[in-house]
């Protein structure tokens, strides 16, 4: 009898499990949504590609919801200077301006400007201020110690610097921009710099395709920067098939290809 018991509450136990649980799958399912967005909108400043980023170094989406640009704050904001942070106790993103967040630290008399941040690295790479255009002028703690992250370009050159906040000491100084593609033409002829245009980039990929201008659907045809080597990624479709190409950008050479059936 007692046994009998047993297997009968245990059913109705496993049962009001059973319900629980789809009780909590039908919660969640109807919180999620599918929706039809506008993807690969790209972003500039002051004329150079900017590829936002996560925390991890992959690249973030951009993308257009009912004539509406939605784009990661962080990326964006410390691009244009600013301090971001996320305070998850409020569900807020914080943003802080540079001189704000000088005076928070207690000491902002003791700081260098922004203004004469980039001076210095004017000076350091031999430039004139008319001559550069400035992509990024980024207070930021690095080590306990704070210094300015200063990037910019100057006809097909880049320019990466850190600078010390307090005494100005330039810190490091490159030539390569780390989420910034510099400007170096137009899609006709050469892109400058001994750079292929994007057109010459599509008509590569197609040759190697064997595929005629004029059966193929180009999805994408991008100027990106891997390992220091600038080049394009070209994406199409012809008839069933979809063609994703690397193409050197200096060189002209195919990186690498990929084909498959897109059905």
């Amino acid at each position: 009898m007692k046994k009998a018991e047993f297997w009968k509450g245990f059913g109705v136990g496993f049962t009001v499990l059973l319900l629980l649980m789809c009780l909590c799958m039908t919660a969640f399912a109807s919180s999620k949504r599918t929706i039809d967005v506008e993807d690969g909108i790209g972003i500039s400043i002051n004329g150079a590609t900017f590829i936002p980023r996560d925390a991890a170094g992959n690249q973030v989406s951009v993308f257009i919801y009912n004539g509406t640009t939605y784009a990661p704050v962080r990326t964006i904001g410390e691009a244009m200077g600013l301090d971001v942070k996320f305070d998850s106790a409020n569900r807020m993103v914080q943003l802080t301006t540079q001189d704000r967040l000088l005076a928070q630290s207690g000491a902002s008399g003791s700081y260098i400007s922004a203004d004469r941040a980039k001076e210095i690295a004017l000076a350091d790479a031999g430039l004139k201020e008319g001559n550069a255009v400035f992509l990024k002028v980024k207070l930021e703690r690095d080590d306990g110690r704070y210094q300015y992250d200063v990037e910019f370009y100057s006809g097909t050159t880049e320019y990466d610097y850190e600078i010390d906040a307090i005494t100005g000491k330039v810190l490091s100084a490159g030539r390569e921009l780390d989420d910034f593609i510099v400007p170096v033409g137009t899609s006709g002829g050469s892109a400058g710099n001994g750079t292929i245009s994007a057109d010459r980039a599509k008509e590569i990929a197609l040759a190697d395709a064997g595929i005629k201008v004029n059966d193929a659907v180009f999805k994408k045809v991008k100027l990106d920067r891997d390992d220091g080597r600038l080049e394009y990624e070209v994406e199409f479709y012809a008839g069933s098939m979809e063609y994703e190409y690397e193409i050197n950008a200096e060189t002209g050479s195919i990186i690498s290809r990929d084909i498959e059936s897109h059905n």
